[in-house]
């Protein structure tokens, strides 16, 4: 395979290449879910801001980093950088990615509001930081191979490194015990362990980067978007199929987020369960992706994605109703719960992804340019939107509990099972229902499309008559 050429449906990507990409979800998955773990717990339960406080810091700093993701989505795909349009963009983001998300973690001496506002404006600077990665990362996938198992397998390495990454998130209690056990301060040994692991999910990226180099299509033979940003997404918004899509992202991403920022407070404030045993649980929620994940290529040649994410998205409600019913009432019912409710909204995650490549395939063929990184952004921005819905969620469900970190928590925690059960259960029924009434793209009619699509990769004559409507 010569470099600065996209993988055709002819060739398959070396294995070095594809873990060597795959790296990049330690920086993106790893990164991402140390901070949506542990951020909002640090704030209440060591910083001792009021739920409701950081609540508002988490969900206008998401906020923020939504809107940024289809700016700097459109910029790589308008970038006339010679030396590429997204790997450059995270060479130079890596140092500040690492640096302020170490200062997340760090308690100045200062008070009040001051305190508050230091949050957040590191908040703001380190989400700005995360989207010059992600965004770049997330659009190189559909440039450097235009074909779908490709792309899926991708994408299942991705879930293995990224969930692999995640068992790191798992041990910071332990690590945070181990740390104070040398005698650091409780408060210095968060900025010790989130520092050293913000370092190693930053050289997830670093290994991506380096690993893709002459991958990326030549400037040459790019075809930029011309219009302005407005326009530019009015046309992709057009796209049917893509609003579902990133519909459905934004509900996965809330019941995903809320399930995160819930598991310290059901483990430590509610089961009261040593650190080991924190570790233990954490670990079953952000590891089991990395067992499931090998079910993405089989299920994605047996059914495609679309079928297949259903059938995801209908054992992990009638799941979670179980949980609902049963209760969490032990370590051991959490570690069940971890592994299959992480496990199965991995899957949905790669299954979203692998919609959102069809409707990256609709718009080559309704246009030359080339906009993979718009249309991975703009859904990144339903991701985010979702992240931030999540936060204000659990931030007014625990203020609604009268939880404090410093009282008997009792009464209150005892209907905490319900975010962690009832209400992803809920949101999930609501994401098939959209898939089955408002997605148009069955697999049948996507083989054709991916006909016409290698013609014109080819250079043939090829006709899209019969795939108007979806423009």
């Amino acid at each position: 395979m010569s470099e600065n050429t996209i993988v055709t449906n002819k060739e398959r990507l070396p294995q070095s290449k594809v873990w060597g990409f795959a790296m990049g979800t330690l920086g993106e998955y790893f990164v991402y879910y140390l901070f949506y773990t542990y951020f909002l717990y640090y704030l209440t339960d060591y910083v001792l801001v009021p739920a409701s406080v950081a609540g508002i810091i988490m969900t206008i700093v998401m906020l923020w980093d939504a809107f940024t993701d289809p700016v700097v989505g459109y910029l790589c795909d308008r970038s006339t950088n010679p030396k590429g349009r997204k790997r450059p963009l995270m060479a130079k983001i890596f140092i500040p990615f690492a640096v302020i998300f170490a200062l997340c973690f760090i308690r100045p001496g200062i008070e009040g509001g001051a305190l508050y506002a230091y949050y957040f404006v590191c908040c703001l600077a380190f989400w700005l930081c995360f989207t010059m990665e992600q965004v770049p990362f997330y659009g190189l996938l559909p440039e450097i191979t235009s074909d779908d198992h490709e792309r899926m397998r991708l994408r299942a390495a991705m879930g293995f490194i990224g969930n692999l990454g995640n068992l790191a998130v798992s041990i910071v209690p332990i690590a945070l015990s181990a740390v104070i056990a040398m005698g650091v301060s409780e408060m210095g040994s968060w900025s010790v362990v989130m520092g050293i692991l913000g370092a190693i999910g930053t050289l997830g990226f670093v290994v991506c980067w380096y690993t893709t180099r002459g991958m990326e299509t030549p400037i040459e033979k790019v075809v930029r978007p011309e219009e302005n940003i407005v326009r530019t997404y009015a046309k992709i918004l057009k796209l049917k199929g893509y609003i579902p899509v990133v519909i459905i992202y934004v509900l996965c991403t809330i019941d995903l987020c809320v399930c995160f920022n819930t598991i310290m407070y059901v483990a430590s404030s509610k089961l009261d369960l040593p650190p080991l045993m924190q570790t233990i649980i954490t670990a079953c929620y952000t590891f089991s992706g990395a067992l499931f994940v090998i079910l993405v290529t089989p299920m994605n040649k047996r059914w495609g994605s679309y079928k297949s994410i259903q059938i995801v998205m209908i054992v992990a409600a009638v799941l979670l109703c179980v949980f609902g019913v049963i209760g969490i009432r032990s370590g051991a019912i959490q570690i069940v719960h971890g592994l299959l409710i992480g496990g199965t909204f991995a899957l949905c995650t790669a299954f979203t992804y692998g919609l959102l490549y069809q409707i990256i395939d609709i718009a080559y063929l309704k246009s030359d340019e080339q906009v993979e990184a718009s249309v991975i952004s703009f859904a990144c921005f339903g991701y985010k939107i979702g992240a931030a819905a999540a936060a204000s969620v659990t931030s007014v469900f625990l203020t609604i509990i009268g939880y404090d970190p410093n009282a008997n928590n009792a009464d209150g925690l005892a209907h905490i099972d319900a975010i962690l059960t009832w209400m992803p259960a809920a949101l999930l029924v609501i994401c098939i229902l959209v898939l089955k009434f408002f997605y148009p793209l069955r697999e049948d009619l996507y083989r054709r499309i991916i006909v016409q699509k290698e013609k014109k990769q080819a250079g043939e004559e090829y006709d899209i008559s019969e795939f108007e409507h979806l423009f």
